[in-house]
């Protein structure tokens, strides 16, 4: 099992969209977190694109819980689109699909 993860920024209307690549578990994670949170300094609007993720665990996920998480503190907006199996599969088991998509806790 490789470990990469690979992602670009890009803009989509008001919103910086990070599309991520790979693998998003322990090793990445934090990489992963440090980039939306920093954006969200310079953005109101951050969308983690989750398309190319083929792998997901708990580490990627407390990722994604942290930069909601800092989004939520600093008036921001942090949300995450597309995922697909097996990665839906792990936000549906743990029940924070919805709030990681931009809904309310």
């Amino acid at each position: 099992m490789t470990h990469d993860l690979d992602y670009d920024i890009d803009r989509d209307g008001d919103a910086a969209v990070i599309s991520v690549r790979g693998e998003l578990d322990l090793r990445n994670r934090e990489a992963l977190s440090a980039t939306a949170i920093g954006l969200l300094s310079d953005e109101k609007v951050v969308i983690v694109d989750l398309s190319g993720v083929t792998f997901l665990d708990s580490s990627g996920l407390s990722a994604l819980i942290r930069a909601r998480h800092e989004a939520d503190r600093m008036g921001g907006e942090f949300r995450i689109r597309a995922a697909r199996e097996p990665v839906a599969r792990l936000l549906e088991i743990s029940g924070l699909g919805p709030w990681l998509a931009g809904g309310d806790p």
